[in-house]
């Protein structure tokens, strides 16, 4: 929900939020007036979510931090990314913003975060990234 907090105190309007975790989702309805989030992006179609202007999102950071697993791609939660680029590719929002992802640019030398700048720069959608090693 941080992303929906700064949005909200620029003028926007969240359309969709999904989420797993039980906890998280309990502590999202607190936060947004009840407001629930869908449940896994796996299993929900593009179609069912609003058409939006800017995509926020994230994925888990354990595939790929060394408080992690490391296995990156090979971790059934370090692929959710291509869910983030199912929706930016079907819905062609005209910007998004993903979450900091502690270890990926340096994981697996580099070679995991040329592959999800390859899959962004497919979606074609102009980006810019902005990276802090901190």
């Amino acid at each position: 929900g941080g992303f929906r907090v700064a949005l909200d105190r620029m003028g926007g309007r969240c359309v969709f939020a999904s989420e797993i975790d039980r906890f998280c989702v309990e502590n999202y309805q607190r936060n947004f007036d009840g407001d629930r989030p869908a449940g896994d992006i796996c299993r929900i179609e593009s179609d069912m979510i609003p058409d939006h202007d800017i995509l926020v999102g994230g994925f888990p950071c354990q595939p790929f931090s060394s408080s992690g697993s490391l296995r990156g791609m090979e971790d059934p939660k370090g692929v959710l990314f291509r869910e983030i680029v199912r929706l930016l590719k079907d819905k062609k929002p005209r910007g998004f913003m993903l979450e900091n992802v502690r270890g990926l640019l340096l994981h697996n030398n580099g070679a995991t975060f040329e592959i999800i700048r390859k899959e962004l720069e497919e979606c074609g959608i102009t980006y810019v990234m902005i990276l802090s090693m901190q």
